[in-house]
């Protein structure tokens, strides 16, 4: 493991997975507090344990808790391919530089997609998600040179 910290891609990298780490916590306490502003529960035994006086479990989720749940789908579709591709990239010969654009790049673009999908925001949603996909898809050509 010292050797790895030593290794200034990595530690950037570690840095990045931190961040995104936080975000996708984030993300779920998002979607908490929108059950809990809109009444969204769809278990009885947490209507009846958070919500107010006389919320009842729904069928189905609140049109808010549904876009909550959409960022967190979005992120768990994408965040984990990167603590994977961005490990295996880094460890494949990645110099700090190229770790700093590309992983940096893609936490940051996941960051910004976050807030901006909260808000709504199109195109700044889109833009955002490609950035990140080119990030990824450069880190996994990289990967392929490095290796052969």
């Amino acid at each position: 493991m010292d050797l790895l910290l030593t290794n200034p891609a990595f530690r950037i990298y570690a840095i990045c997975c931190v961040i995104l780490g936080i975000k996708l916590l984030a993300s779920a306490l998002y979607t908490g507090t929108r059950r809990q502003k809109f009444g969204g529960f769809v278990n009885p035994e947490d209507a009846k344990t958070f919500g107010s006086s006389g919320v009842a479990a729904r069928t189905e989720e609140a049109p808010e808790v549904a876009h909550a749940l959409r960022i967190q789908r979005n992120d768990a579709e994408n965040i984990p391919l990167f603590f994977a591709i961005g490990l295996v990239y880094v460890l494949s010969g990645a110099s700090s530089t190229g770790a700093l654009i590309l992983c940096g790049v893609f936490a940051l673009a996941r960051v910004v997609h976050t807030l901006v999908y909260m808000r709504r925001l199109q195109p700044a949603r889109a833009i955002c998600f490609v950035t990140g996909v080119l990030c990824m898809l450069v880190m996994m050509f990289r990967i392929v040179m490095n290796v052969l």
